[in-house]
């Protein structure tokens, strides 16, 4: 039996359900679908745990989602929009998402000529020296210029940024150490000295390759959501239901061998919030992550660049790094990071410790990936970098 004609005949004197309002009852259907993730040590990788419901299951499922939903709507006169605000939006909850995308939805389109996007890799290694050990942050940076206008030249740097000690503490022991310029890694017990090989430290950037061409059929050189141009993304619908479709569309065309719709959607609607969209896009991809049971907001957080931001999970958010120093398994929590304004990424996948180490307290950043705060559209283009050397190979 079709569930809506059956709320129909339930409620004859309620207008028919909207499209977000299905989407919010099949949203909700997905949620009881499913289950947290559990952690396992077993092979180092979470497991999701499901169950399945039968048709006629779901049928009520969604029947009951649906009523509540049209019921609330008929009882109260929709909110006019809210005025733009420069307040962060309060991160409790899933919801902190629909209100964060309420404020996204009225932000003013982008403009420039170029949309630029600087991606800083840190990654926190344990090291030995004069007797002395202590923590170094190694860091690389890729910046990607990508043009509005098509005919214009992709340029990306690439280029590692520094490796230092990691903390007041660790600089404490360096110069204890006698401030060498090389130090020996720490490296679990019976590791090949090739994989554990000395690291150079060093405060100015070095290593500088980048590459400077039109790119072919305009393709962006940010390949989160594949291969897709600005004037793809520039044609993706703001609304819930159509942006899902159109989600749905990349996946089928793609062909996501072994993938599920489901399991796809959660990193395609995050993969939106990293490239450049327009603000409704932006919200729209909000709102159907809100709507995932995959999808756990946990609060107001500060980033690894001390910047204030929405702490939210969209998948898996545990595991265990291969190693930290001698310690050859590190239980670790990620964490991606919302700019509370903008609805944009400041940080993703970046891996916390969840417990404590030799050298590592519990709640440090073990890795993770930034955007640097001048990301976005740019009305400069980008110059040839001095020292760099050109390479004919993409970068990544």
């Amino acid at each position: 039996m079709d569930e809506l004609n059956l709320l129909a005949r339930s409620l004859p004197d309620a207008p028919p359900p909207s499209a977000e309002v299905v989407e919010k009852a099949r949203a909700r259907l997905s949620a009881v679908r499913h289950e947290p993730v559990r952690r396992s040590r077993a092979g180092g990788r979470a497991l999701a745990w499901g169950w399945p419901l039968g048709a006629a299951a779901a049928t009520t499922v969604v029947l009951m989602v649906v009523v509540v939903l049209v019921s609330s709507t008929t009882a109260t006169a929709p909110r006019p929009a809210a005025a733009p605000t420069q307040t962060p939006v309060p991160a409790t909850g899933n919801d902190a998402l629909l209100r964060l995308a309420d404020q996204v939805a009225q932000l003013p389109d982008d403009s420039g000529a170029y949309w630029r996007r600087p991606l800083l890799n840190n990654d926190l290694l344990r090291v030995r020296s004069g007797g002395r050990t202590f923590n170094v942050l190694q860091s690389s940076r890729i910046d990607l210029w990508q043009p509005r206008d098509p005919r214009d030249p992709v340029q990306a740097v690439s280029r590692e940024q520094f490796v230092r000690p990691a903390t007041p503490a660790d600089e404490r022991a360096w110069r204890a150490a006698g401030s060498p310029a090389v130090v020996q890694r720490v490296c679990t017990s019976g590791t090949r000295a090739k994989d554990c090989k000395q690291v150079r430290l060093h405060t100015t950037p070095t290593g500088c390759v980048y590459t400077r061409a039109v790119a072919p059929g305009g393709v962006l050189g940010d390949l989160r959501l594949g291969e897709r141009t600005l004037a793809d993304l520039a044609a993706l619908p703001g609304d819930v239901v159509r942006l899902r479709e159109k989600l749905r569309t990349y996946w089928t065309r793609d062909g996501q061998a072994g993938e599920s719709f489901e399991d796809f959607l959660p990193a395609a609607s995050a993969a939106l919030l990293q490239l450049p969209v327009r603000p409704s896009v932006r919200a729209a991809a909000l709102r159907i992550l809100a709507g995932l049971p995959t999808t756990k907001v946990s609060g107001s957080t500060t980033d690894p660049l001390g910047r204030p931001g929405i702490a939210v999970t969209f998948w898996k958010s545990e595991g265990f790094t291969a190693e930290f120093g001698a310690d050859d398994e590190v239980a670790e929590r990620y964490v991606t990071i919302l700019d509370p304004r903008a609805g944009t990424l400041l940080a993703s996948d970046a891996a916390i410790a969840a417990e404590g180490a030799e050298g590592l307290a519990k709640g440090t950043f073990m890795h993770y990936q930034a955007w640097a705060p001048e990301a976005g559209w740019t009305g400069e283009r980008p110059e040839r970098p001095r020292g760099c050397r050109l390479s004919d190979r993409p970068l990544p």
